[in-house]
This record gives C-alpha cells, structure tokens and sequence, in this order.
C-alpha cells in the first residue's frame, strides 16, 4: 500500500492552520482580558 504524500501535506497544513488559529485566539483573549483589567481600575 502506498502512502499518498498530498493526503500527508494536507493533514499537515490543517494542523498548522488550526495552531495558528487557537495562537491568534489565545493572543486575542489575552489582550481582552488585559483591557478588562484597565476598565475595572
């Protein structure tokens, strides 16, 4: 059985997508969480 190295490529790329996806998230609620912080002061 041969493997298919364009299935591999794309299981690859989602992942990476999906990474940097959940890093912009985590990122983004930081900084909303940083801002909520200054309001309450």
């Amino acid at each position: 059985m041969s493997s298919n190295p364009y299935l591999f490529a794309a299981y690859a790329a989602t992942w990476v997508i999906h990474i940097i996806y959940l890093a912009t998230i985590r990122r983004r609620y930081a900084r909303l969480k940083r801002e909520i912080e200054e309001l309450k002061k």
